[in-house]
């Protein structure tokens, strides 16, 4: 092992620091462009959705949010009672 090998060794990981650094530059600017998009997204359909259905829904979640157990459960009952007048209607064809 010679000082050709120790100094390729070392070039060899500079080169992969410097790969990692433009790796993490490139997924940290596309998430970047993402979150724009994202938000951009969410503007529009706030600027398109109508005041009253804004309060509800608000109202609706901060209901929601206060108790996550009676959400979940009514959720599951929605749920079930869809399944179960599903399987009656195929039932019936």
């Amino acid at each position: 092992m010679g000082i050709s090998d120790s100094a390729a060794r070392l070039a060899a990981e500079a080169d992969m620091k410097q790969r990692a650094e433009h790796a993490t530059h490139h997924t940290s600017t596309a998430a970047g462009g993402a979150q724009r998009a994202v938000g951009q997204a969410a503007r529009t359909v706030r600027d398109h959705t109508p005041a009253p259905v804004r309060r509800v829904t608000a109202a609706a979640a901060m209901a929601g949010r206060a108790r996550p157990r009676q959400l979940a459960s009514a959720a599951v009952a929605v749920t079930g009672a869809l399944l179960v007048l599903r399987r009656r209607r195929d039932r019936k064809r």
